[in-house]
Formats: C-alpha cells, structure tokens, sequence
C-alpha cells in the first residue's frame, strides 16, 4: 500500500512514489479528472466548429489560451483529492468541490502571472521561459494545497525549486512519457458501432484516456511538492539550529 514519504526521495524514488499515487489514486479520482476534460473537449470541439463555421483560425488560437487558463481551476478538486490520498485522509466530494470554488477565482489569477511569466521568458528567449515553467509550476499545489493567495503561491514555487531545478524538470519527464503514450493512442483502433450510441462512446473513451495525463500529472506534483517541502523544512531546521549555537562552537 502506498504512503506519502517523510523523508525527501531519491532520483529513482520519485518515479515510484508517482506511480504508486497513481495506482493506489485512480479509482478515487477518475471522476474528478473525466468530467474537466469532457468540459475541456466538448468546449475546444465547439470552438473549432465556430472557427470553421466563420473561416477564422487565429480564435482557435485564443481558445487554446482561455482553456490553458482555466483548466488548473478546473483540476483543483482533483488535486485536493490526490493530496489526500496521498496522505490517507478521507476526503468527500462535496469537500473537494469546495475546495475547488474557493481557489477558482484565485488560480485563474496565478494561472494568468505563470503564463504571462512564462510566455514572456519564452519570448524573450526559449530557455528562461523553460526556466520559469518549471521553478513557478508548484504555485498550483502551493494555492490549492496550502490555502495561499496568487502571489504567494508563485513565490513560495520559486523558493521550494530553488537549488533542485533539475531534480524537477528529471520528474516532469515522467509527465511527459505519460502524455507522449496517450497521443498515440489511436480511437479508430476500437471497434465501436456507427451510430450516435457510438460516438457518445468514443468521446467518452477519448476523454478517459485523456484525463489520464491530469491524473498522473497531480500525483507527479503532489510526490515533487512534499519532497521539496520536506527539503526545504530541514534547510529551515538547520538554518535555525546554527543560528541557536553560540558563536564561540561554530566550526571554522
């Protein structure tokens, strides 16, 4: 059975920790994954409609962008659910839906200053954009998990990657083997019949297989988030206990 480490992983562990939150989660909060991503697909399907109903590409453009902003507010219930799977507390959901509306108004806000930080790093140049993807990514748990505002939640990401930037871009390639499997996986390959019963079918079948990415993707920062809480709470407890010795038993 799965727990949530108290001591902070190794390079290996992190993987193992993902995938046992992965599995010992799934059952749990497939519904909390499925009904976004139904939201998400049905949306970018109606766009892309519209978009080819009036000839105009560029909103397609748009579309993506608005549901790139939305879809961490979207997601905050199943990430309060992971998390407490993670640490074996119970957690119904009409606690994690009000979790979900309280932190609505300010993920949107924190979505927006990470995509315009990042956009702008990515503008400037590629690296720092990739840079700041990663060292600002944890304002989601940060907001969602912890309780705290916008702004808060980007700086305390920045404080918690700081000196393990690598350690966590090594662990979202994880997320992005994940993502890479569920791309290929081709809906035509399943025998469905050819009616309306069929296609209400496969756009379930599409979105189950998709939601399979936010899933592992919050057990992937949920495992990364409390490995770098704990190493930050031991730099913390070392800073403070040097700061306790009397000057006179410092070592040279």
């Amino acid at each position: 059975m799965f727990t949530i480490s108290s001591t902070p992983l190794g390079w290996i562990d992190v993987g193992r920790a993902t995938q046992g939150l992965f599995f010992k989660s799934f059952l749990r909060v497939l519904p909390y994954a499925l009904v976004p991503v139904v939201l998400l697909i049905g949306l970018l399907g109606l766009g892309v409609w519209v978009a080819g109903e009036h000839g105009d590409r560029e909103w397609i453009l748009y579309l993506c962008a608005l549901l790139l902003l939305v879809s961490p507010a979207l997601m905050s219930p199943l990430l309060h659910q992971v998390n407490a799977c993670a640490h074996a507390r119970p957690a119904v959901a009409r606690e994690s839906l009000a979790c979900g509306l309280r932190c609505l108004l300010p993920c949107l806000a924190a979505s927006a200053l990470f995509m315009l930080a990042v956009g702008s790093g990515a503008v400037l140049l590629l690296l720092p954009g990739l840079y700041l993807f990663v060292a600002l990514s944890f304002w989601w748990p940060a907001l969602v998990i912890d309780g705290v505002g916008p702004v808060e939640a980007l700086k305390a990401s920045r404080r918690l990657v700081r000196g393990h930037w690598w350690r966590v871009a090594i662990g979202y390639c994880l997320v992005l083997g994940v993502a890479v499997l569920v791309d290929r996986f081709d809906i035509s390959t399943v025998s469905l019949p050819d009616n309306l019963a069929g296609a209400i079918a496969a756009l379930l079948l599409s979105a189950a297989v998709t939601a399979l990415v936010p899933m592992f993707v919050s057990a992937n920062m949920v495992v990364l988030y409390n490995d770098l809480a704990l190493r930050d709470l031991a730099l913390r407890d070392l800073a403070l206990s040097r700061s306790q010795v009397p000057p006179d038993r410092l070592p040279a």
